[in-house]
């Protein structure tokens, strides 16, 4: 699917693994030049050479909205993060929910977790238990290590 993470970032977790951050630079500058979502997201996670920290915390914010609007689902999910917590963006249930449910119907597992949650508990959308547990079931059974101690603690059904 175009909105989840690709071989790009595949690159740029070895790249940062590695610690080479000018590799990291050269990967993502003619990409975000671009305006592919997936670079401008990641070219969002690290500053650049000589940013001080309110330079990148002000880039980082716009370049993760910019990347959501643009669908890509990880920055969906984080700006939905952002809203459940109200940190880097106002307190707001139903945007966080909002963003989880968008990035959740592109198959992103985290975001199948948190909007699964969200259905659970009536948080920032009305309560539907049978399809927030599907939705973190399939979170899951993607790998998601959240959703699968979830439904271990739930004894592997949570009331479906």
């Amino acid at each position: 699917m175009a909105n989840l993470p690709t071989a790009v970032t595949t690159e740029y977790d070895r790249l940062v693994s590695a610690d080479d951050w000018d590799g990291v630079r050269v990967l993502l500058a003619p990409l975000v030049e671009s305006g592919l979502a997936e670079a401008l997201y990641l070219s969002a996670m690290s500053s650049q050479p000589g940013e001080g920290e309110e330079e990148f915390h002000a880039r980082h914010v716009d370049s993760v909205r910019v990347a959501a609007e643009s669908g890509y689902s990880p920055a969906l999910f984080m700006q939905g993060m952002y809203h459940l917590f109200g940190d880097m963006a106002p307190l707001d249930k139903e945007s966080a929910a909002e963003n989880f449910a968008a990035a959740a119907r592109q198959g992103y597992p985290p975001a199948q977790y948190e909007y699964g949650l969200s259905l659970v508990h009536g948080v920032g959308v009305p309560a539907d238990i049978l399809k927030g547990m599907s939705l973190v079931h399939a979170a899951a059974a993607a790998g998601n290590e959240a959703a699968q101690e979830f439904v271990r603690a739930e004894g592997g059904s949570a009331r479906l």
